[in-house]
């Protein structure tokens, strides 16, 4: 159980099950920093074969790969004396199954740091050995996929469910969203594709970001199709877990009555951190501002985290909320990405949703 107790902040972590508990100085207050990153997004390569069009790291069959001392050395500098180590690491890429040390990566995480490995992975290249490590040390995995572009037909799909919920390992489905995906997200909402994908543990909806490979010709940008979508969150159909990225939360707080307590504003760079194969530290995947970059062979992580970074975060307290005067939502909100203004969609939305939240699902 990690715990973590100061003043203005209180985190509770149960590796076993991965429920985590955050509150402030009473449980209706929410601490607005973290004094360490209780989440770590790790790229553990930049290498793929797919090749996929939407792909915001343009990741590449010439991509690297980081070492395993050079992982292991983050996980150092992830450790502090003060706090202890982050509760879980997001591993991603590239590919990471295509990492020649995969399973050895999983194993040092959870056996040597007691720390839980989740995973985002195409799907397509499992195999007996990363199986059961998957199984003996993950929390949970996620598949990508985009009904449309690069990913796996849904029959395929249906059956990699299947055949991972046989094996004992809690999947999830992160579901890339955007204009081209908006309408056929909103028939997942209502339960359309259950046959296929209601073997899986949870949907995650993930915001279409123009980086990388992707540009922003499929941003969204319909008012009707994602005011539809919204109001399909508030009655889902499907037997699945649903959940959503941080972009899309300021719609979320916007246009439904989903209750908060359910919901968290971004924690990029507050409550979480991303570090890619080449150890340079960000607030999070998606950054596209050198500016708030920082390799861990210049800085220990703990000066990133406690003086680095600080800039950043006064610019998402000053930037996020423009606009958005009149909007009962603020206290909850961080507002617009610093990093991708074009990704606050509340300029789409006329009219706040009046349905009552449908509480049997997860949001």
């Amino acid at each position: 159980m990690l715990r973590r107790h100061i003043p203005g902040y209180n985190f509770v972590g149960n590796p076993a099950t991965g429920t985590t508990f955050r509150w402030g100085d009473t449980f209706a207050d929410n601490p607005d920093l973290a004094p360490w990153p209780e989440l770590a997004d790790i790229s553990i390569s930049n290498y793929c074969t797919n090749g996929c069009r939407y792909c915001y790291r343009s990741s590449n069959p010439d991509g690297q790969c980081m070492s395993l001392q050079d992982y292991r050395f983050a996980l150092d500098q992830l450790t502090s004396t003060a706090y202890g180590s982050i509760f879980q690491v997001a591993l991603g890429g590239g590919e990471p199954l295509l990492h020649p040390e995969f399973t050895d990566l999983l194993q040092l995480t959870r056996e040597e740091r007691g720390i839980v490995p989740n995973y985002t992975t195409c799907g397509k290249f499992f195999n007996h050995k990363n199986i059961e490590a998957t199984r003996a040390y993950c929390g949970a995995i996620a598949i990508s996929w985009d009904p449309y572009r690069d990913s796996m037909p849904l029959q395929e799909l249906s059956r990699l469910g299947s055949y991972l919920k046989d094996e004992g390992i809690r999947t999830n489905i992160h579901y890339v969203m955007s204009e081209t995906t908006l309408a056929h997200a909103t028939a997942v909402l209502r339960g359309e594709y259950d046959a296929y994908i209601g073997q899986f543990n949870s949907v995650i909806f993930l915001t279409y970001k123009p980086a990388g490979r992707a540009d922003g010709s499929d941003n969204i940008r319909s008012s009707s199709l994602l005011q539809t979508f919204l109001a399909s969150v508030e009655h889902p159909a499907t037997v699945l877990k649903i959940g959503f990225d941080a972009c899309f939360v300021p719609s979320l707080l916007k246009a439904t009555n989903v209750d908060h307590d359910l919901i968290d504003s971004c924690e990029c760079g507050f409550f979480s951190i991303y570090i890619n194969e080449s150890l340079d530290v960000m607030p999070c995947s998606f950054c596209n501002n050198d500016k708030f970059s920082f390799n861990l062979r210049q800085f220990s992580f703990e000066e990133i985290w406690h003086d680095k970074l600080s800039d950043y975060r006064k610019q998402v307290g000053t930037t996020g909320q423009s606009g958005c005067a009149g909007c009962s939502k603020t206290s909850d909100c961080r507002g617009r990405c610093l990093l991708f203004p074009e990704l606050f969609l509340c300029d789409l939305i006329t009219q706040p949703s009046s349905l009552p939240f449908h509480h049997g699902q997860s949001a």
